[in-house]
């Protein structure tokens, strides 16, 4: 099988990221105490889901300092029967602003990918379902196609999990969130898999980042 890498984190278009006003307003009560435990429950994702047992990739400083994330983590997980991996890609930052250019068709082209497709998902969970966006890339490398399959979707601290940018980026804008932030949450497979076969990656992946997930809504309300 094709090995592949995927772009973690990209510096594209962060660069962008202004600090105005807002920024300078006092802190709600409560906000560390919340970044706090965001920071903590991410420690209690698994290394072992099912037969996928993880390893930790590391990020690149320069982009965690324009990111000035709360909350990363990069994790390549094998499967111990197949051998295909899936990298769990979780990134929690207290501006949401930060998290606008960390976007599947702005930051995989940057680093030499072609988006192929996109595709809207329902992701089944314990407690229902959520909507997310899933893109297919294609990477030219020594004559042979090397397709990436990236589930993307973001999370606000209302509550709310979005399938794209477009909550996030108003909830940029909104003063209820200037210090709470937001998610951006990618899982990242070879995209030869079948799709009953993605899905069953997504929903295993998603249940296991669940009281992550869960941490990171609690912020506060809609």
């Amino acid at each position: 099988m094709l090995k592949f890498v995927a772009p973690l984190l990209t510096l594209g278009l962060l660069t962008g990221v202004v600090i105005d006003n807002a920024s300078r307003q006092k802190a709600p009560e409560g906000v560390d105490a919340y970044h706090a435990n965001v920071r903590e429950a991410m420690q209690l994702i698994p290394y072992v889901i099912g037969d996928w047992v993880g390893t930790d990739t590391e990020i690149r400083q320069e982009a965690l300092k324009i990111l000035d994330a709360n909350s990363t983590l990069s994790r390549v997980y094998r499967n111990l029967k197949t051998g295909r991996t899936v990298t769990m890609l979780l990134v929690q930052c207290a501006d949401a602003r930060s998290l606008l250019g960390h976007y599947p068709p702005v930051c995989y082209p940057s680093q030499g990918w072609s988006q192929l497709s996109s595709t809207p998902r329902s992701v089944a969970t314990n407690d229902g379902s959520f909507e997310a966006t899933e893109y297919v890339f294609g990477y030219d490398l020594l004559q042979q196609s090397a397709p990436l399959d990236v589930l993307h979707f973001t999370v606000l601290p209302d509550g709310r999990i979005a399938p794209d940018m477009q909550l996030l980026d108003s909830a940029a804008r909104d003063r209820r969130f200037t210090f709470y932030g937001g998610a951006s949450i990618q899982f990242i497979v070879s995209a030869d898999l079948t799709d009953e076969e993605r899905m069953e990656v997504y929903e295993s992946f998603f249940e296991a980042a669940a009281p992550w997930i869960a941490m990171v809504q609690s912020g506060t309300s809609p």
